[in-house]
């Protein structure tokens, strides 16, 4: 399992070649991992120190916010080749990952706007079937990828 975590970190920048599921899996599932313990430990804190002015609280919250965005920051680029590395070695072509990174960010965009338009009162821009919808599409394009990491290499 090491090897192949190891071995993915060997070719942080590369994106030709090929990557086997062990390869991908391994990695995903490692990367999972990690995020759920720091979502953890968050929500951890935010359930016992959510409604006091506690500053230690609050420090270690955001410190913990701080290094889970840099862990994300630095780990994209390998995460982004090992896909790519994925889908050319099951058969599928690696610009199809813009598909899900444009409608991630397009449902981002629309959950930030209703969020904000919530805490100032206003309307939202986007109907609630608008919302619903994109976040439909971009969990079923979530589903579809799935599968394409999941198919054997074609050789």
């Amino acid at each position: 399992m090491f090897e192949s975590l190891i071995d993915t970190f060997k070719r942080f920048f590369k994106f030709s070649g090929r990557a086997d599921r062990k390869e991908f899996w391994i990695w995903a599932l490692t990367m999972l991992a990690i995020s759920v313990l720091m979502v953890g430990i968050m929500a951890v804190i935010a359930i016992d120190f959510g409604n006091t002015n506690n500053p230690v609280a609050q420090g270690i919250f955001s410190a913990i916010i701080t290094v889970f965005g840099i862990f994300w920051i630095v780990m994209f680029l390998p995460s982004l080749a090992v896909s790519v590395r994925r889908l050319r070695d099951a058969a599928v072509s690696p610009w199809l990952l813009l598909i899900p990174a444009i409608l991630c960010i397009a449902t981002f965009l629309v959950l930030f706007d209703r969020g904000l338009s919530n805490m100032d009162g206003n309307p939202p821009h986007y109907s609630d079937f608008v919302t619903f919808l994109l976040a439909a599409v971009t969990a079923i394009t979530g589903i579809i990828f799935f599968v394409f990491f999941c198919k054997p290499s074609k050789k």
